[in-house]
């Protein structure tokens, strides 16, 4: 587990395992090493994992440059999931990282509905967006465009552009070589989201993130406001599919409200009064953090998760 990213939640992991009886060991990918030969065995810090002394494994950011211990994660899956419940293993194993980009392919196949979205590989390409004699398009979408790093995170990488002075001077700053790896989307005046928790299955509560002052992202690490949100069935029922057909045991899904796809293409002029009640994917986060998601809701996510690895080894 990362504790640099995910201290809170491996704290609150631990609190609510011990009140269950259930010990809690955390250890880094490095302690990890593997016996590779018939029967192959899987070790933490020189200490064999086995069904008797292993209830389950929760994994968190596994995220180096050399990719070692996303290949040392799912390793350990594979070695060991005929044994013990590795959460989020199929979804692992379909995907060393599941960045946005990978997210959208899948959400689109399975007919989950996304915000309209461009990948771009050359600095050509964006260029040939500019509408002739107007500064005022991105092809056929109207300023402002939302750009995003695929793999970025907590809103970190999220960038708003009202204008082409401003995606002229992106791309005046980035190599061309790292293009392909942004999103280009149409922005949603929406200044609010809603995160839903999944858990085995089930959406176990939301609640609304609502962007503050002239920020625009809504997230809880960028200082966004946080309620609990009475989620709709068929909201509940759209975020369970993502997590479904992600493989994930354990995720957050992001949920934005905008007009309906019809209205989306429509011109300004032709949209008359725009219902922001058509729900779109934002992406899925497969180790998704839960501070203001327990404080909005007041529900217990660490619980409901070691209840979660309780009832699978029951199973």
């Amino acid at each position: 587990m990362s504790l640099r990213q995910s201290q809170f939640e491996v704290d609150r992991l631990e609190e609510e395992a011990k009140k269950l009886g259930v010990e809690v060991n955390r250890a880094l990918y490095r302690e990890l090493s593997f016996d590779l030969k018939e029967g192959p065995r899987v070790f933490i810090r020189g200490e064999e994992i086995t069904e008797d002394n292993t209830l389950g494994m929760w994994f968190r950011v596994a995220g180096t440059v050399s990719g070692k211990y996303t290949e040392g994660r799912n390793l350990a899956i594979r070695l060991l999931q005929d044994r013990i419940f590795c959460a989020n293993h199929e979804g692992y194993l379909g995907w060393a990282r599941m960045g946005k980009i990978a997210q959208h392919a899948v959400f689109l196949e399975n007919q989950i509905p996304v915000v309209p979205t461009k990948i771009l590989y050359q600095k050509s390409q964006v260029e040939s967006l500019k509408v002739l004699k107007s500064e005022s398009n991105f092809g056929e979408w109207n300023f402002p465009i939302v750009v995003k790093h695929e793999r970025g995170y907590q809103g970190k990488s999220v960038r708003k552009f009202e204008n082409w002075y401003e995606v002229e001077k992106f791309l005046n700053k980035i190599d061309e070589v790292n293009l392909g790896m942004f999103l280009w989307q149409k922005y949603l005046p929406t200044k609010w989201d809603i995160r839903v928790i999944v858990l085995d299955g089930r959406a176990i509560g939301a609640m609304k993130r609502t962007a503050v002052g002239k920020e625009f992202r809504s997230n809880y690490s960028l200082g966004g406001l946080v309620e609990p949100w009475n989620l709709s069935e068929a909201d509940k029922i759209l975020a369970e599919k993502v997590a479904r057909v992600c493989g994930l045991d354990y995720c957050g899904v992001d949920i934005m409200k905008g007009p309906n796809p019809s209205a989306l293409r429509a011109s300004p002029l032709d949209r008359g009064d725009i219902n922001n009640s058509y729900s779109y994917i934002l992406e899925v986060n497969r180790q998704c953090q839960f501070k203001g998601f327990e404080e909005a809701t007041g529900i217990n996510v660490a619980k409901a998760v070691v209840e979660m690895f309780l009832g699978r080894s029951q199973n």
